[in-house]
């Protein structure tokens, strides 16, 4: 089983953070508020995962991924403006590594454990996506999973759910599919993010 290499994990760290700078520069947040909005973001996912396999949480045994993104905040506070003006999309397509080793990294980690195959896909998703909800939820806005049509955690969930099915099929070849699901997980959120691709009007609700 893969696991997600420190310099995957770093720019995810760093990525993630930064959206919660942002998050916190367009409410006018202070410096320490909007650093613990982008440590939150960042370590959020895995921290609700690992209390709910209750395991250590990830960042007390690898704690310089704290002090990422207490660095990546800070740095993002300084630069603000340009951040949120010139490189939002760039920070995408960093977010999109760090989404796709989060969510494989996640589900090798509860395959581990002895957990089932769809409990490992969720576990994915809680970790690509519940820093950003609890991020929404401490700025006050609806969260970005819930309210965007665009196809924002998909290719996570999709993608973890082919690695399990690949791995039923030949678990023989777990780092090959790993690479394979997390390539799958990095083009589909990239194509989506470019194509501003969003669920078809039937599979949303409209009031």
């Amino acid at each position: 089983m893969i696991e997600a290499p420190p310099l995957a994990m770093i720019i995810g760290v760093a990525a993630y953070a930064i959206t919660g700078v942002i998050a916190g520069a367009r409410q006018d947040a202070n410096i320490f508020t909007v650093v613990i909005l982008g440590v939150v973001t960042a370590v959020g996912g895995g921290t609700v995962r690992d209390l709910i396999l209750d395991v250590p949480v990830f960042w007390t045994v690898e704690f310089f991924l704290i002090w990422v993104a207490i660095l990546a905040s800070c740095i993002a506070f300084l630069f603000a403006k340009y951040v949120i003006t010139k490189l939002s999309r760039t920070f995408l397509y960093a977010d999109a590594i760090g989404v796709a080793f989060f969510t494989i990294a996640a589900i090798d980690k509860t395959l581990a454990l002895g957990q089932a195959a769809t409990v490992a896909v969720v576990m994915g998703f809680i970790t690509a996506s519940m820093g950003g909800v609890i991020r929404d939820l401490l700025t006050g806005t609806p969260p970005l999973m819930i309210a965007s049509e665009d196809m924002f955690i998909t290719p996570a969930v999709v993608g973890g759910m082919l690695y399990a099915v690949l791995l039923k099929a030949a678990p023989v070849y777990t780092d090959i599919w790993a690479v394979v699901a997390i390539v799958f997980i990095i083009l589909f959120r990239v194509y989506a993010i470019r194509k501003g691709l969003q669920y078809p009007k039937k599979l949303r609700m409209h009031y």
